[in-house]
């Protein structure tokens, strides 16, 4: 069997050299994302300052819950308008996390969800919205 044509057997080596190269590009921010992701923020601290908020909701301690929200909800709710929003949604007697994700690249933001499960057992899921300035809090227009 001959060999082939040395032009053939070029465009093999050029097309292989352009697939490596393009393979290697990529390499560098997919490698840098995956690092990201699994070396990075951990999204458990995010998820556990939902539970607990909403745990404090469960357990009729809406002062707590109030608290434990982002200064800027505060200032544009009170205490009293607070509880009004959890009567409204339908206060919880149990929940169910579910997924939790980064909304920035730090890690400084983060979104909750959470399935609620009222007095009535109807269920109502809420994506709450937090921010880690001073401990994860809990800056959600839900209760306001």
């Amino acid at each position: 069997m001959d060999p082939p044509p040395k032009a053939q057997r070029t465009a093999w080596i050029v097309a292989g050299a352009v697939i490596l190269g393009c393979l290697g590009a990529l390499a560098l921010p997919v490698g840098g994302f995956l690092l990201w992701m699994y070396g990075g923020p951990d999204v458990d601290e995010p998820r556990a300052a939902a539970d607990q908020f909403i745990g404090r909701l469960e357990s009729n301690d809406d002062v707590a819950a109030y608290e434990s929200q982002c200064s800027d909800v505060k200032t544009r709710t009170s205490a009293a308008a607070f509880t009004a929003a959890v009567e409204r949604i339908g206060r919880p007697v149990s929940h169910t996390m579910g997924r939790a994700a980064f909304l920035d690249e730090p890690g400084s933001s983060a979104a909750v969800t959470v399935e609620l499960t009222g007095r009535t057992g109807q269920t109502t899921t809420l994506d709450l919205h937090l921010e880690s300035t001073g401990g994860w809090q809990v800056c959600d227009e839900a209760f306001g």
